[in-house]
């Protein structure tokens, strides 16, 4: 009898010490559909971060994916912080799962020579908190080397995904064209390719001065590359191209940002940011509105001559007349200047990869022996002059095997037209050559030819 008396009491001493269970709270006991629909979306997103945290549950219901509604939650996520924008059945089409797209950013410190982010860096994933996390770890690195909370940058200025996407693409084509001798010559891609610098975290509004600034499109695409060096060998490697016309030799060349609190730099004045410049002219973009503007100058001041708006304005553009005779543009409708600077890149690449430019050779003349004599020296150049597969803007025609390619620019700093006439005897294996504009000796009745004027 004591034997089960004593185990009667060890049973009850279990029953005593066994944990019993939590009662629930109110917010447990809703359902998770109501926490994705009804809560979730009305808070921001780092305060999602603090609500995973505070339980397993909690963890639960941001991350697992068969909690109902969580995968339009993250991509609430993305519509929000970085611009995104979503149709319901994009992607989606013949029963395939939702495709998201991101960039990888590293982590591990960087050297001076590494970028800030590279082309090879896109991946893409069915998970939209996975692209999420990467956008975001771009934004906080962003935000790290600028120093500036998020709190204190306009819309205008925070991380945009599209426009590092479209950045990403621009870049890349650069870098075919830069890699194919085909299109870009035997060492001048190489050279161009050289001569970019690594892609930084700028940001050209340090200050917060500005406060409506629109410099999104531009952190996006100097995140990759950020300018070019001066050029040791061949003066003429500019990225966007130059022309010879006359006694004038102009190349075209990306410059590097460098943004101080100096009221002399002359980078950024007047809220203008310098992105390129040439012989008489520099590019530059209104922090303000983000537009890109070709501004031709006097010699080597900043004194304006003309102010053209560089890309298309979908609300117009108005132009006045101020003293001097001074010409200027501007949107009819600010807000079209939000990503001219990465339309200006990305029309430039496009023609790049479309092979709308030809490589070409301009003339340098040195002075030998001080007023004495001329040496003259040929640089290849990428040549802003249309080529014969732009179709648009060039003229072609051969007569008797002979192939005249004609086309034209507008060079605002010289406020004319220029042209460029190419005349070739086509051979056989020509480019060019085919559908019968080939002529054999026999049929044109003439071995060379030249122009005669």
């Amino acid at each position: 009898e004591k034997w089960e008396v004593g185990k009667m009491m060890i049973a009850q001493q279990k029953q005593l010490n066994a944990p019993r269970p939590k009662s629930q709270s109110c917010f447990d006991a809703l359902p998770r559909c109501i926490v994705t629909s009804s809560i979730l979306p009305f808070v921001m997103c780092d305060d999602w971060l603090q609500f995973r945290s505070a339980s397993r549950g909690c963890h639960e219901i941001l991350h697992d994916r068969d909690t109902t509604g969580i995968e339009s939650v993250w991509r609430l996520a993305l519509v929000r912080d970085y611009g995104f924008e979503f149709e319901e059945e994009e992607n989606a089409a013949d029963g395939n799962e939702f495709q998201y797209r991101s960039i990888r950013s590293p982590v591990r410190p960087r050297s001076v020579e590494q970028a800030f982010l590279s082309t090879d860096g896109l991946f893409v994933t069915s998970d939209p908190f996975a692209a999420w996390k990467h956008w975001r770890k771009i934004d906080l690195r962003l935000r790290q080397e600028s120093g500036r909370p998020r709190g204190s940058l306009s819309s205008g200025e925070r991380v945009n995904g599209p426009y590092f996407l479209r950045a990403l693409s621009m870049w890349t084509k650069i870098e075919r064209w830069c890699d194919d001798e085909s299109l870009s010559g035997s060492t001048l891609g190489r050279d161009v390719h050289t001569s970019l610098l690594p892609g930084r975290a700028l940001d050209p509004n340090p200050k917060g001065s500005v406060e409506s600034a629109n410099s999104s499109a531009f952190r996006a695409v100097y995140a990759f590359y950020a300018g070019q060096r001066d050029p040791d060998d061949n003066p003429f490697t500019g990225l966007l191209g130059g022309f010879q016309a006359y006694d004038v030799r102009s190349i075209t060349l990306l410059e590097e940002p460098n943004f101080t609190d100096d009221e002399n730099n002359h980078h950024q004045q007047d809220n203008n940011v310098l992105i390129a410049s040439g012989e008489m002219k520099v590019i530059v973009m209104d922090l303000n509105t983000g537009q890109i503007y070709f501004l031709s100058v006097e010699g080597n001041t900043m004194n304006t001559r003309q102010q053209l708006v560089a890309t298309p304005c979908q609300g117009g553009i108005e132009s006045r007349t101020i003293s001097h005779g001074v010409m200027i543009q501007k949107p009819s409708d600010p807000s079209d200047g939000k990503d001219s600077v990465l339309r200006w890149f990305e029309e430039h690449a496009r023609r790049l990869d479309r092979d709308y430019y030809s490589v070409g050779n301009i003339i340098e003349y040195v002075d030998v022996v001080s007023g004495a004599s001329f040496a003259s020296i040929e640089y290849p150049s990428l040549l802003r002059f249309p080529s014969a597969r732009d179709v648009e803007n060039c003229s072609r025609a051969v007569t008797r095997g002979v192939e005249a390619v004609a086309s034209a620019i507008y060079v605002p700093e010289m406020n004319m037209f220029v042209y460029s006439i190419r005349l070739r005897l086509l051979a056989p294996d020509d480019d060019g050559a085919e559908e019968g504009n080939y002529a054999s000796r026999e049929l044109r009745g003439f071995d060379t030819c030249q122009l005669v004027s």
